[in-house]
């Protein structure tokens, strides 16, 4: 036996990770999860999910939600 994570290490954050990218709680990280907003992986055994969330779906999830002012704001 490995003492080594069979679950891919590159490119893959806990849920906690990206609530701390992202400035949540894991509980909406994993919310986002179930709504498809967020790409993740289930790495647990048994009936409770244990995600790994893809590093790049956190970036284009805040990418999606910039907010850029509108020209007539900036005067």
């Amino acid at each position: 036996m490995t003492s080594t994570s069979a679950a891919p290490t590159s490119g893959f954050i806990t849920t906690g990770q990206a609530a701390s990218r992202i400035g949540s709680t894991s509980q909406y990280v994993r919310e986002l999860i179930h709504a498809g907003h967020l790409d993740a992986i289930d790495i647990g055994i048994g009936e409770r999910p244990r995600f790994r969330v893809s590093a790049e779906s956190v970036t284009r999830f805040l990418r999606s939600r910039a907010v850029t002012p509108s020209p007539k704001a900036v005067a």
